[in-house]
């Protein structure tokens, strides 16, 4: 194949498996790839090559996500000096979002969380007023008589326009009541996920607005209500090529969408995947198979081509990775310098410790080439947030400099922010310490997360079948800019005091949470040991009766164990003095621009990138990965493949020596 002139490599060129690729003939190309085999790479050229050589004037590049975008952005500006007239890059979801637009449709955006839970509020109580409720199964009569639980809506409510629920409902021989039993969901909550979304209907069956990934999913819903052969206009014949990085992430409405583009004329299809990191909840490759349920929706001379050459890492960290994920991957440069050390660590303290040495190790490493260069840096990536309140605190009292990166760092999550403002509210508190605006912005929004009642909307307007937007609109400013309202609290500790009571300035407003103003009741000897403060059986009741998940209220609780393990011992005033001091510490480096050192992140955030240096604590059967269900212990595995595969230079697994994940394939 013959290259564009003008494209420059910058000392990377295309493997053999690369080029099998960029030459095929198919009108349809799948690619499997490991990490760090270039697919994003190859995407970009095969886009270059596509208008230099082939007069290519519409190339859709897609992406299931805003990392990818980015990604490709960036490979094709590696390529060419500014990214082509002829390419658009987008998400599926912006995709939709165009077509939409192109019918006429009006896209109101509903994007601030807490709209979207008054909406789904608003929705259970016209489910609640419904006339016909007495007729419901007793399911239902069970699901009302139970607090709402917002994030179990959002998450079956995404789930079931991801995989187009109503849609396989329909096609099947059963009930509403029996396909809920027979597949395990909730049938309170499809009932609410019906009265939500008729509510978001207009007169003529038209949304009234789109949260994200609702585009998607309407424009999947017209598609099924097509017949088989029946082309999709807004579809037809737009591109001379398609190219989809992230097909791993797919779930069936996007694959729907991705199939009709695919069928609709639109040139040659080029889709790349890494199978082994599908981490996402909704997509149907957690179970393994994808790569063949995606090859059904193809044409039959699809080609499959397989990566297994990697750029990023070399011979070294192949090895460690391959044993492990029953993998098969090959360093493109053998003699690139690699390095993979696996530790065993006695306990949290231990692994912590060592994470520390490593951080020292990686500091002290100095650049070869002369001028100023950033200070190495070491990114550690978690499981799980609540595993880096230990490592926070002990790397803020070492010195280290830290980011957190997919994460607010501790003492600004909402679970413990509030506990942290409940312990200042409290009468055993000195009057030294002062949070900041941003633990009492995040304390309220915990607040409102799990004690508010928005505003009640008007009856009649549901009773007609719409939404009261009224309500919406008029509710509290609290609602709407926490932040705002923390400013007003900030050293007003009575006022603070009364706010978490009652969760409003309303002097007549009733107590809204009684739990908190009974803890803030307790005598002053309780503020003794913060340790202590943070397992009273109190606000152990004050999560068990949020109306939270039980996946969120396990978190929430993990949370504030890791929490009331760093105070155990301490006074609230020494405790909060302590975070004060890491607070203002933390502000003193952002505003001299000074560069973090380490780096905690999640393994979502870290998924798409790639860093010299990666440790990974804390992998231990059960934790990471997570004991899971059948279905869902491949996307544990997953995880941490995701994890590992980060790495470019030097990667550590930090592995518990009581509960070994290796050897073996995970």
């Amino acid at each position: 194949m013959a290259l564009p002139q003008d494209i420059h490599f910058k000392k990377r060129y295309p493997t053999l498996e690369q080029n099998e690729v960029l030459n095929a003939t198919a009108s349809a190309v799948l690619v499997n790839a490991l990490a760090g085999t270039g697919k994003t790479t190859t995407l970009a050229i095969k886009a270059a090559d596509l208008i230099r050589t082939k007069g290519a004037s519409r190339i859709l590049m897609l992406a299931y996500s805003e990392a990818g975008l980015t990604a490709m952005a960036q490979r094709l500006e590696n390529l060419v000096p500014a990214i082509p007239r002829q390419v658009q890059i987008m998400t599926v979801e912006q995709l939709c979002a165009t077509v939409l637009k192109d019918q006429g449709d009006a896209l109101v955006r509903v994007t601030e969380p807490l709209q979207k839970n008054l909406l789904i509020r608003q929705a259970h109580t016209a489910l609640t007023q419904d006339p016909q409720r007495q007729d419901m199964p007793p399911d239902v009569a069970d699901f009302l008589s139970r607090d709402l639980d917002v994030q179990a809506f959002l998450d079956f409510e995404a789930q079931a326009k991801q995989r187009l629920l109503l849609r396989d409902l329909e096609s099947s021989d059963l009930g509403a009541l029996a396909y809920c039993h027979e597949h395990e969901l909730d049938y309170g909550l499809y009932q609410l996920f019906v009265r939500y979304e008729r509510l978001r209907s207009g007169l003529n069956n038209e949304p009234l607005f789109y949260a994200p990934g609702d585009c998607t999913y309407e424009v999947a819903r017209q598609l099924c209500a097509l017949d088989f052969s029946e082309p999709f206009t807004p579809l037809q014949g737009r591109f001379d090529a398609v190219l989809f990085d992230e097909l791993q992430d797919l779930d069936e409405a996007a694959m729907l969408v991705l199939r009709t583009l695919v069928q609709g004329g639109n040139g040659i299809f080029v889709g790349v995947g890494d199978f082994n990191q599908h981490i996402l909840p909704g997509a149907f490759s957690v179970f393994g198979n994808s790569l063949a349920r995606i090859r059904q929706e193809l044409p039959a001379d699809t080609q499959v081509v397989s990566l297994h050459t990697t750029y990023r890492f070399g011979n070294a960290i192949c090895q460690g990775l391959n044993p492990l994920f029953g993998v098969a991957f090959a360093a493109h440069y053998p003699t690139k310098p690699a390095w993979f050390e696996q530790r065993s660590y006695s306990d949290d303290e231990d692994c912590a410790r060592q994470l520390l040495a490593i951080h020292e190790t990686v500091r002290q490493e100095q650049p070869h080439a002369p001028g100023p260069h950033a200070p190495a840096s070491l990114h550690v990536v978690l499981r799980s947030p609540e595993d880096s309140v230990l490592l926070e605190w002990m790397f803020a009292h070492e010195g280290v400099h830290y980011a957190c990166k997919g994460m607010k760092r501790f003492y600004q999550r909402r679970e413990i922010a509030l506990v942290l403002a409940i312990m200042w509210a409290m009468q055993g508190c000195g009057d030294t310490v002062r949070l900041t605006q941003g633990i009492v912005s995040s304390a309220i929004e915990g607040l409102l997360r799990y004690v508010r009642r928005g505003s009640l909307p008007d009856h009649d307007v549901l009773a007609n079948g719409a939404f009261d937007m009224q309500a919406l609109q008029g509710d509290s400013p609290v609602e709407l800019d926490t932040r705002a309202v923390a400013v007003g609290l900030i050293d007003q500790r009575p006022l603070l005091r009364r706010f978490l009571a009652h969760a409003s300035f309303d002097p007549t407003a009733p107590v809204a949470s009684p739990i908190c103003e009974q803890l803030l009741a307790l005598p002053a000897q309780v503020c003794a040991d913060a340790g202590q403060l943070c397992g009273h059986p109190l606000i152990h009741q004050f999560f068990a009766h949020a109306p939270i998940s039980p996946d969120e209220r396990r978190d929430s609780l993990d949370s504030l164990r890791a929490l009331a393990r760093i105070c155990t011992g301490l006074s609230v005033d020494e405790f909060l003095g302590r975070v004060t001091l890491m607070v203002s510490t933390s502000i003193q480096q952002h505003q001299h621009n000074e560069a973090p050192s380490l780096t905690l992140l999640t393994v979502e955030r870290c998924k798409g990138h790639e860093y010299d240096h990666v440790a990974v604590p804390f992998v231990e059967r059960g934790r990471f990965p997570r004991s899971a269900a059948r279905h869902d212990a491949y996307r544990e595995r997953n995880m941490l493949y995701v994890a590992m595969t980060r790495a470019s230079k030097r990667l550590w697994l930090l592995e518990s020596g009581a509960r070994p994940v290796s050897p073996g394939p995970v």
